[in-house]
């Protein structure tokens, strides 16, 4: 019951660097304040000053990821019970 075998997980495009990561998709994605600071610097910057306020906070956020042999308390194979 690990994360490669989880229908929601969603496995990286195959390569020799992220193949055996993926995105936990269980939770919608949450925002990283460390990646939003890096997008939107100064926080006492105004919001106008910002063409895209979507976009940043889009960049800034993320599914957690994890590795195909993680596991968790949330697996579900898809499978009907």
């Amino acid at each position: 019951m690990t994360c490669a075998t989880c229908r929601h997980w969603d496995r990286y495009a195959e390569s020799d660097i992220s193949k055996k990561l993926g995105d936990c998709r269980f939770n919608p994605p949450v925002i990283n304040d460390v990646l939003l600071a890096r997008v939107m610097p100064g926080m006492g910057v105004s919001m106008s000053e910002y063409n895209d306020i979507e976009c940043d906070i889009y960049v800034a956020s993320a599914f957690p990821v994890t590795h195909e042999d993680s596991e968790c308390g949330r697996w579900d194979s898809g499978a009907p019970l």
